[in-house]
């Protein structure tokens, strides 16, 4: 018994010893590769952000809800950032069958893994609570210092209150591997930034 005992410890060792043995931050734990990109270099996510060109041929849909903010609120808030196969006639609003209420949204099927040669889709939302003007939103695809993609557009809100929701279509960059999806919403003096792990096959 005491001898299973020793090598049980033995084998306990050598497994924790595996385990942090890695190779810098790209091992196959989800928690690592997850966050690993952004963690690494974020000075290079917000510089991608901040310089992504404009692009046009944008799908925009808002639906406009009727908000008594609290004084104190943010005048906007970013809800999510998205992606998926690029396909017509999405987002789109009020498209849910069977949904109870006219406040529902359809997007194309979420999907973070990118198959080879496939264009697709990058959404971003926000609510709107109590802005008016200019919004820039902005999308940027990195893996440490790389930037494989970036772009951005422009929206003129002219009344608020309610959600805005933003898709993008783009081709495939040329890259295989893991990487990070930043969505950057800037209204005003307002900026706010969500992120998801992407990998391109």
């Amino acid at each position: 018994m005491l001898v299973y005992a020793r090598r049980s410890l033995l084998l306990f060792v050598v497994a924790a010893l595996a385990a942090c043995s890695g190779t810098g931050g790209t091992g196959t734990s989800p928690a690592l590769s997850d966050t690993g990109p952004a963690v690494n270099a974020p000075q290079v996510v917000a510089a991608a952000l901040d310089s992504a060109p404009e692009v046009n041929g944008g799908r925009e849909i808002i639906r406009r809800l009727s908000f008594a903010p609290n004084a104190k609120s943010s005048p906007v808030l970013i809800n999510f950032v998205s992606d998926g196969p690029a396909q017509n006639g999405v987002p789109c609003i009020n498209c849910v069958n069977g949904a109870s209420s006219s406040d529902n949204i359809g997007l194309t099927g979420p999907s973070s893994y990118i198959p080879t040669g496939d264009t697709w889709q990058y959404s971003l939302s926000f609510t709107d609570i109590s802005y008016k003007g200019k919004c820039k939103l902005a999308w940027a695809i990195t893996s440490g210092k790389k930037v494989i993609d970036s772009f951005s557009a422009t929206l003129n809100l002219t009344s608020s209150g309610g959600f805005v929701l933003y898709a993008v279509n783009r081709s495939r960059p040329n890259y295989s591997g893991s990487a990070t999806l930043a969505g950057k919403m800037t209204c005003g003096s307002t900026t706010q930034m969500v992120q998801a792990p992407l990998e391109f096959q």
